[in-house]
């Protein structure tokens, strides 16, 4: 066999598993979002204050009277404390 040949073989058979390992990992830092049906809708809750519908996870927290509620920002949570929902 040619030595050129058997090297470009090895160079070759090396590139081809660099790139496959490379996908692989590309394919794994892909958000699950990205197939369908595998993720649940995000949850909206409405503000009381200002009537805005925003997800849950980036809401504001408050309780009142044993009962959550959920704002859009700080001052809609004020507003809210001060007893003036509108």
């Amino acid at each position: 066999m040619n030595f050129r040949f058997l090297i470009g073989l090895v160079v070759g058979y090396l590139a081809y598993r660099l790139v496959k390992k490379g996908i692989q990992a590309w394919k794994e830092r892909q958000p699950a979002s990205r197939e369908p049906g595998s993720r649940e809708p995000e949850e909206l809750v409405q503000d009381p204050v200002c009537g805005t519908f925003i997800p849950r996870r980036d809401a504001l927290k408050g309780q009142k009277d044993g009962q959550d509620y959920f704002f859009c920002s700080e001052g809609c949570l004020k507003r809210f404390r001060r007893g003036r929902p509108e």
